[in-house]
């Protein structure tokens, strides 16, 4: 069946290693785009973090960001959200206390709050990479739970694999942990590791499910491309999935495509090999 979509992460998969989308990369997704396929960003990034690495692309695409939580256009229409309620963002937070100074709260917003995190922050968390990269976004608060605006699109916890893996257990052994969906992205090279609470059943499957209906794709048409265990729903459920040469370990499953790296066009291998072939 001819592929009609294609579904592409943007960290480790679509940017290079300099967060920078090759001329390769541009071209091949604008040659499908020629041939009528649709082009579908599917990042765990927030829209305002994803859409300015994104400009330099020559043709039509669909944003779906935060783990399937928003799709919106490229100018920023909003066309869909699933959020995490507020209480069961409250419950996860009061659940996790000892790594709350590693948490982050994310909410749909222009400016200040969009990025929310305790005074006690902890610099070995997400932290430094908001100070650093988002900082007119950044509002820190005393008690996170209780600043609580109102839903947020997730709960983010961020720090070293080896500290954050108990987290998982003790969020689905905790009373909140059957209405909640939890997804890793793991950078073992870099020592960092992100665990993102999302509601219950949202991921970038869901989301991306939920653009397919609207555009009578069927999943047997979509082309996903990805390199972390954020991914994985998304390859699963795709016809022709493909994994980027420097994917996380263990990703890979029987039968699915594996492309060059980030750094090697592995994108544009990909479209090259499977659509413009």
């Amino acid at each position: 069946m001819p592929i009609r979509l294609i579904a592409v992460d943007l960290d480790g998969t679509l940017l290079n290693n300099k967060l920078e989308i090759s001329q390769a990369n541009r071209q091949a997704l604008a040659a499908a785009a020629e041939r009528s396929v649709r082009i579908a960003i599917t990042t765990g990034r927030r829209f305002h973090s994803a859409r300015p690495l994104l400009d330099s692309l020559p043709c039509p695409i669909t944003l779906v960001t935060s783990n399937g939580a928003m799709v919106r256009t490229l100018s920023g229409e909003v066309l869909h959200r699933n959020f995490l309620p507020r209480k069961i963002a409250i419950q996860v937070l009061e659940a996790s206390i000892d790594y709350r100074p590693y948490a982050v709260a994310i909410f749909d917003k222009a400016g200040r709050g969009q990025v929310m995190m305790q005074q006690n922050a902890s610099p070995n968390g997400p932290l430094r990479w908001y100070l650093k990269t988002a900082r007119e976004y950044l509002q820190q608060v005393v008690n996170l739970p209780a600043a609580l605006p109102g839903d947020p699109i997730q709960v983010m916890f961020g720090g070293a694999p080896a500290f954050l893996e108990p987290l998982e257990h003790l969020l689905r052994s905790s009373p909140v942990g059957g209405r909640v969906h939890l997804t890793w992205t793991k950078y073992f090279e870099r020592d960092i590791s992100l665990l993102d609470v999302m509601n219950l059943g949202c991921s970038k499957a869901s989301g991306l499910r939920w653009l397919l209906r609207q555009t009578g794709c069927e999943a047997s048409e979509v082309m996903a491309i990805g390199d972390n265990y954020n991914d994985l729903e998304m390859l699963q459920m795709a016809g022709c999935p493909v994994v980027m040469g420097n994917s996380s370990p263990g990703l890979n499953s029987n039968g699915w495509h594996v492309t060059g790296s980030n750094d090697q066009d592995g994108v544009a291998a990909a479209i090259h090999n499977l659509i413009l072939k």
